[in-house]
């Protein structure tokens, strides 16, 4: 058989990358995202406190940028490394503060420096503004707001936010703005946005600093990185061992030959898929891994061919966005098409990322995620917890969010944005009294569980710092085109 070259332009790649990136990563926060709200999704102003809107006095110095003008803008690479200051006025607490807020028995405030990191998908939003994720600043200067206007920040403490903004393809970047929130910003902690991985590894090893990541890590991070390292996901052990354990008892593997392809990032935590789905009288009969670096791999099409030759007719593709697409586009010029279950990594259970994926081999997939992705789909509306956060951003913003069944970029980012600020309060609240890194710590492992807004509900602890704790089904339907929820929440299966 001759085998035909892959998809075509470069092009197609980055738009591949960016929605898998873009949805539940979230940045961009460019005028070109921004542009796509028109003025009939603006909530009008009268009903919007004056309040919402942040003091005109803001400070804001960009301390490292490679951003060219958005004018000039041409690549489809995003820049490097910004990191933005922005510091409340001394007045923002008592003019943003309602009436009825308890005055401060405290004397004296202490202000808390919180880094929060999120990629730069400007130039993908460019190429399409459906890879739009709004603007992650203003989503966390929201939160922030919520909490001051709610007195829910301890009694005396004050936050100062720090932006930090990656290319999400460079891992040099990452440790770019690792290294400038550490040593030039000097921050008590860190909140990392989608695929911030690198960052968080060095924040966490190289200056014991406390982060709130949000991807998924390999076992062996949480241990270098202890105590300082904590995800909103579970630890990838755990989710492909809940994945082993979801394919079978929903009957996806029954009388299939099995087809591997996955990134070596994910070399410590493979085994244990490949274990347990041994243990269940599955074996992979292909195999083949990939660097995931870049965009696109030349593994892709190799995968194919060996998959063909091999006689697999359901495929486990855990890659990135650009692998997943050349591989779909591949099969489908060789008139190849297997059965595909999918899970969360490289947001492939959001809309805007499996908007890319070819119909014809897609349709119909079911996939595993820790995400409320296919909520509004299944149910119709957002949960109160995720309504409660949509409407704060709207009362802050005054942009309205659509809560159609085809989730937006935009909106799964707010909840990612409400989910790890959560966490961030929690252990703030908890420390208060005699706040330091180690009693921050020491607060959000102790913390409640949590039930969160974009997530399945989760918990921390001393020796679990790998938050969500569930999973459900969704299927993805072309037609809509969104994931689509079906049936309730299953526990991780960890250790």
């Amino acid at each position: 058989m001759t085998m035909r070259p892959t998809i075509g332009p470069i092009g197609s790649h980055l738009l591949a990358l960016g929605a898998t990136l873009a949805v539940l990563s979230s940045s961009c926060g460019s005028s070109a995202d921004d542009a796509s709200h028109s003025a009939s999704d603006r909530i009008a102003p009268s009903t919007l406190p004056e309040t919402t809107v942040p003091p005109e006095t803001t400070v804001t110095t960009t301390v490292t940028t490679t951003v060219p003008p958005e004018t000039t803008v041409t690549t489809t690479v995003p820049p490097e490394t910004t990191v933005t200051t922005t510091a409340p006025p001394e007045t923002t607490v008592t003019t943003t503060a309602p009436e009825t807020c308890a005055v401060a028995s405290s004397t004296t405030t202490q202000t808390v420096k919180i880094g929060f990191t999120y990629p730069d998908l400007a130039a993908f939003a460019i190429l399409n503004k459906a890879f739009g994720i709004g603007d992650p600043a203003q989503q966390a200067e929201a939160v922030l707001d919520r909490w001051r206007r709610e007195c829910m920040l301890p009694d005396g403490l004050e936050i100062d936010l720090v932006f930090g903004k990656y290319n999400i393809i460079s891992d040099n970047a990452k440790r770019g703005v690792c290294t400038s929130l550490a040593q030039d910003e000097e921050v008590f902690a860190v909140v990392g946005g989608r695929d911030f991985t690198v960052g968080a590894e060095c924040l966490a090893t190289r200056f014991d600093i406390p982060v709130i990541d949000t991807n998924s890590a390999p076992p062996s991070l949480y241990q270098r990185g202890a105590p300082w390292f904590f995800t909103l996901r579970a630890d990838q052990a755990s989710q492909l061992r809940s994945f082993a354990h979801w394919a079978t008892t929903e009957g996806h593997l029954e009388n299939k030959t099995i087809g591997l392809y996955y990134e070596t990032r994910l070399d410590e935590a493979v085994p244990v898929l490949r274990d347990d789905l041994a243990s269940f009288g599955h074996e992979v009969a292909s195999e083949i891994s990939t660097s995931g670096e870049g965009v696109g791999a030349p593994e892709d099409q190799i995968a194919v061919q060996r998959f063909i030759a091999a006689g697999v007719d359901l495929v486990i593709p855990i890659v990135g966005g650009s692998s997943s697409v050349n591989v779909f586009s591949f099969s489908e010029s060789q008139g190849y098409r297997p059965t595909y279950i999918d899970l969360d990594y490289g947001e492939h259970t959001t809309d805007v990322a499996a908007k890319t994926m070819p119909a014809e081999q897609y349709d119909g997939t079911f996939a595993m995620t820790m995400t409320r992705a296919g909520e509004v789909a299944a149910n119709g509306t957002p949960t109160p917890e995720a309504e409660e956060c949509l409407n704060n951003y709207e009362r802050y913003s005054g942009i309205e969010i659509s809560r159609e069944r085809a989730e937006t970029g935009e909106y799964s980012n707010i909840l990612l944005t409400c989910d790890l600020m959560s966490i961030l309060l929690a252990g703030l609240t908890t420390a208060a009294e005699d706040l330091s890194k180690e009693s921050f710590v020491t607060g959000i492992e102790t913390s409640s569980d949590f039930i969160f807004a974009g997530s399945g509900s989760g918990s921390f602890g001393p020796s679990d710092h790998s938050g969500v704790d569930e999973y459900r089904t969704i299927q993805w339907d072309a037609e809509c085109p969104c994931w689509v929820a079906v049936g309730g929440w299953k526990p991780i299966v960890r250790d």
